[in-house]
């Protein structure tokens, strides 16, 4: 655009991915591609790197070795804001890491002893930040509660950041539009998204930044709320969504997102490396190309299902949609385990839990069938009332298996448990299994 004064690469969901992994589509984008596309943005113009959280998480941080977080520290970011995964360890080790970091990790809207805001130098005039984390941090990661009154506070931040000489304001918010594979669609389109929730989310505020960066429920998404250009790019570096910013009054206008090469980092740095090792590391072949995309043939969560159940010896298994989530939906897929050469870093991509082994829940009369049909009401595109659950980031059914018409036990992840219980209305009692889901996943490839 030719009256551009500054350029924006916006990401989410980064997980420090340094390795350019396979997935249904190709190889996946690396961080390393993204530094390259704003190096070269930065030739033509002032440009900045802009992410909304998520940065170190996946299975980067089960890597032997592995240091995510220098990873993070070491890339041209220029502000982000802290998601739910930030605070896996708790707020403590948070600040530590964040302390270390050469940009701003901002949090508006909890109190986790980060700055709630920030004015970054662009090279076109200083650009007011504000970061604001999922509002159902709390119940995803050991995040604070956020703020009752949060949404009322962005307007007077942004009106702050403006006396403090910021030529715009942009709010990065770890939350975004719901999506769902959408084969076959009329426009060419793999998915099909629908802002409400997000739209009703920031109402309150919207209107009072220039621009709304989003991410979290991994699908792209760009359009306007409340009159301010919006957007959200892929996850795992996957694409960038570009903005172009040209003089106040005028509006950012949202070019879209463009997909990153799959470029490694030079030198490599010990994640990497550690990665590398791990995908160089064959362990097995699988027969098929296993998918989390609704109406695949080899559906991943049946499949793991599977796996679970005969690995625990439990009656029943059951795996949510969201449980698996190895790749960018390029292709309408969030999960993929590829046909032939299967590595260990296929297998933590999978699995990247510190704790890999699955627990063994009672059930009571007839939930099983309850917890199905309850989840896949929720979760089905069709039902608009389902964007509002604080789980439902994947809107694909269950997978699940059962040896028995009503089952009394059922195998699950660890980390499903809290959706159990949502799902079934109490909190079901649940012993671990010795059994890890990664050996298990190993034993059964050809």
């Amino acid at each position: 655009m030719p009256d551009t004064v500054l350029r924006i690469l916006a990401t989410g969901d980064l997980a420090a991915t340094v390795v350019p992994a396979r997935t249904g589509y190709g190889r996946g984008g690396t961080c390393a591609g993204i530094a390259g596309m704003l190096e070269r943005e930065r030739r033509r113009q002032p440009a900045v790197w802009l992410d909304t959280g998520d940065l170190a998480m996946g299975p980067a941080a089960s890597l032997p070795g592995a240091r995510p977080w220098e990873i993070v520290a070491g890339l041209p970011i220029s502000a982000a804001a802290a998601g739910n995964h930030e605070f896996d360890d708790g707020v403590s080790a948070l600040r530590e890491r964040a302390r270390r970091l050469p940009f701003p990790l901002l949090c508006a809207n909890a109190d986790a002893g980060l700055p709630g805001c920030a004015v970054v130098d662009t090279g076109a005039g200083p650009i007011g930040v504000i970061g604001l984390t999922h509002p159902h941090s709390h119940r995803l990661s050991r995040a604070p509660r956020p703020r009752d009154d949060w949404q009322h506070a962005v307007p007077h931040l942004a009106h702050r950041l403006r006396q403090q000489g910021a030529r715009w304001t942009v709010a990065l918010l770890h939350d975004g539009a719901a999506w769902w594979p959408r084969p076959g669609g009329g426009d060419g389109s793999v998915l099909g998204t629908r802002p409400d929730r997000l739209a009703d989310l920031t109402r309150p505020w919207a209107e009072s930044v220039d621009l709304v960066l989003g991410g979290h429920t991994l699908g792209p998404w760009s359009g306007r709320l409340h009159g301010t250009p919006a957007g959200h790019s892929h996850p795992f570096a996957a694409s960038v969504l570009v903005v172009d910013v040209p003089a106040p009054p005028a509006a950012p206008v949202v070019r879209g997102n463009r997909l990153v090469p799959p470029l490694r980092a030079h030198p490599t740095p010990p994640t990497a490396r550690a990665g590398e090792d791990a995908a160089a590391q064959v362990l097995g072949h699988s027969p098929h190309t296993w998918l989390t995309r609704s109406g695949s043939a080899h559906y991943l969560p049946r499949f793991m299902a599977r796996l679970l159940r005969r690995a625990t010896g439990a009656e029943a298994a059951f795996v949510p949609a969201g449980q698996h989530w190895t790749q960018a939906p390029v292709d309408g897929a969030v999960a993929a385990l590829c046909a032939g050469e299967v590595t260990w870093f296929d297998v933590l991509r999978l699995f990247p839990e510190p704790d890999d082994h699955p627990v063994v829940a009672g059930l009571c009369a007839g939930e099983f069938r309850k917890l199905r049909l309850r989840h896949d009401s929720v979760t089905d595109p069709r039902s608009q009332e389902g964007d509002w659950a604080w789980w439902n980031w994947c809107r694909m059914p269950c997978g699940w298996v059962a040896t028995t018409s009503d089952p009394r036990y059922v195998t699950v992840m660890p980390s499903v448990l809290p959706l159990l219980s949502e799902l079934l209305g109490r909190e079901p009692s649940a012993e671990p299994t010795p059994v890890g889901a990664r050996a298990a996943l190993v034993s059964s490839l050809g």
